[in-house]
């Protein structure tokens, strides 16, 4: 799978789920991606502010996708 598609299939799930998610749970909702595939997708979106990472007091990092204003 090439890298755009790959970050396309990562966004589009976390579009789907419509809130945050733990990024452990990432891994389950996208079946056949390595942990590598699915860092790389998430720190190429998390770059270009299309989703935010953030971090719990428990260290669980946790994933949401940036609605535009326009959605």
């Amino acid at each position: 799978m090439d890298t755009t598609t790959l970050i396309g299939r990562v966004k589009i799930t976390l579009e789907q789920v419509g809130t945050d998610c733990p990024l452990e749970e990432m891994m389950d909702l996208c079946p056949g991606l390595t942990w590598n595939q699915m860092f790389l997708a998430i720190d190429d979106l998390s770059r270009r502010g299309e989703v935010q990472l953030t971090m719990e007091a428990d260290r669980t990092y946790r994933v949401q996708v940036r609605r535009s204003e326009a959605s």
